[in-house]
């Protein structure tokens, strides 16, 4: 079951769901365009970043795995929080709110605290979505120690939904700035505002470090980055549900042009487009990038086979490729990335590639490998409309 309402269009659904052409999208709106290819494997609600998506078979809702927290928003490991859409609340407003609920929690909590040695952060907040940098925001308006640790950029969530998508309608309040209002809802003018936030406000978010291990220590905890380890009391985590996607590690990765997911296949024309990987995701978005027949599309793969794809996402690639509408490279690696090129290792020598366009998809770290790590609780939840 699809609430209409709820859906934003991102078209997360239609990516995630292992039978292809079960879901489409139909003027912004994700609809079961094929029942009888559901298999029920409720891919499609896991990744819905609004629970728009319920899934029900014989009237008996199923359930979606979230962190286990209580009505303070704290985990089972005590001063460990979770805000925002890794809880399961995808809403914007409603992640706005619980950002600036936990803060104000931690105040009460705080003050009833001796204060620490100058490197210890009263709070360490991972995520700059709605939630995490509401969080931010009432932090720096208590006057808390506090660290953002952003694993790209702000607010990636966001940022990885469609153009002119309508996300958000209600005006809000925020801490430190005021009556939030977004204009025309869309993607873009939210992210406008979010950038005027940071301006106006001085609020501080470190970019591109990730998390990797948050561990306890006898003040609070570690919380071990990609770039430097950071010491807090407590620790709110405020990331999205996609998880943490695997890199190449290759020069010119960093670069603008380089996406580990894919929006808006009819977005891209006479480009020419290298998708990384032999999985499903890396498969799909192969073969819809070719459907225009407009795109010069290349698939690399380090291995000699697609055993691990889907048979029918591996049949519809060979059409593809016989049709000359995807061209395969098999057993070749990723050497660099340049502005319009890209280089690889293929049949043992080094080959240039025209490239406007990469997209990584090799797999990652899911949330809850993460959460599982860190010692927190995973329970079921009820989808309810």
């Amino acid at each position: 079951m699809i609430n209409a309402s709820l859906c934003i269009g991102c078209g997360s659904c239609v990516q995630a769901c292992p039978e292809a052409g079960t879901l489409e999208l139909i003027n912004h709106k994700a609809i079961l365009a094929h029942p009888d290819r559901c298999t029920s494997h409720a891919k499609c609600a896991e990744v819905c970043p609004t629970q728009a998506i319920a899934m029900s078979s014989n009237g008996v809702l199923q359930t979606l795995r979230v962190p286990h927290v209580k009505e303070n928003f704290e985990t089972n490991v005590p001063g460990i929080f979770i805000v925002g859409e890794l809880a399961g609340m995808g809403l914007i407003k409603s992640a706005i709110n619980e950002g600036k609920l936990v803060i104000d929690h931690l105040k009460q909590r705080l003050q009833q605290e001796t204060s620490g040695a100058e490197d210890l952060f009263d709070v360490a907040i991972v995520g700059s979505g709605p939630a995490g940098l509401s969080a931010s925001l009432a932090a720096q308006q208590y006057g808390m120690r506090y660290v953002t640790l952003e694993q790209g950029e702000i607010a990636s969530t966001i940022r990885q939904y469609p153009r002119q998508k309508f996300l958000m309608a209600e005006p809000i309040e925020m801490p430190l700035y005021g009556s939030l209002y977004i204009g025309d809802g869309t993607k873009e003018a939210l992210l406008s505002v979010w950038e005027t936030i940071l301006q106006n406000t001085g609020v501080q978010v470190r970019t591109n470090e990730r998390v990797e291990r948050v561990h306890r220590n006898s003040t609070g905890f570690h919380v071990d980055t990609s770039r430097a380890q950071h010491h807090a009391r407590y620790v709110i985590l405020a990331m999205g549900r996609r998880g943490t996607p695997r890199r190449l590690s290759v020069p010119g990765e960093d670069l603008a042009k380089v996406s580990y997911r894919l929006i808006e296949a009819e977005t891209y024309e006479n480009k020419s487009v290298l998708i990384v990987g032999g999985g499903d995701s890396a498969i799909e978005a192969a073969l819809a990038l070719s459907r225009s027949g407009r795109n010069r599309v290349a698939l690399s793969y380090r291995g000699d086979n697609f055993q691990r794809a889907r048979e029918r996402n591996r049949q519809h690639l060979e059409e593809a490729e016989k049709e000359g509408r995807i061209e395969i490279l098999k057993k070749s690696h990723v050497l660099d990335i340049r502005p319009d090129s890209v280089t690889l290792e293929l049949d043992a020598r080094r080959q240039e590639i025209p490239n406007d366009y990469t997209f990584v998809m090799v797999g990652g770290e899911s949330p809850e490998e993460f959460l599982r790590k860190t010692g927190i609780e995973i329970v079921e939840k009820a989808i309810t409309l």
